[in-house]
């Protein structure tokens, strides 16, 4: 009797994460490791590059984005960095805080300064 209201109150239960992974089927290599489902305005602003079928159930205006890294070409927090999962680790960088979309475990990680 109450499964109805159940469902009604969740219906949004089966759509992929806002500000999360990219976990569809097109969601491979760096797209899979450091992409993040974001509004494709969002990511066009920040320099990022987008790809269909990686957010799945998201809608047109979700899309795997991915800054920083091939075959986005921006450097989001100075000379060789990109955003990432900090789950992922900055081997031999830093991180930086405000430079990406997301939440508290999605930075940027700038390997060097460079120029």
């Amino acid at each position: 009797m109450y499964f109805p209201l159940l469902f009604a109150a969740f219906p949004l239960a089966v759509l992929g994460a806002l500000n999360g992974r990219c976990t569809g089927d097109k969601a491979t290599g760096f797209w899979k490791e450091s992409g993040i489902c974001i509004s494709t305005t969002n990511c066009a602003d920040r320099g990022g590059k987008t790809k269909n079928d990686a957010c799945p159930h998201d809608g047109d205006g979700i899309k795997c984005c991915l800054i920083g890294v091939e075959p986005s070409d921006v450097n989001p927090c100075g000379a060789y960095s990109h955003c990432t999962w900090t789950s992922n680790g900055c081997a031999g960088g830093t991180w930086y805080s405000g430079r990406c979309p997301g939440g508290d475990n999605y930075k940027c990680c700038r390997i060097r300064a460079g120029e």
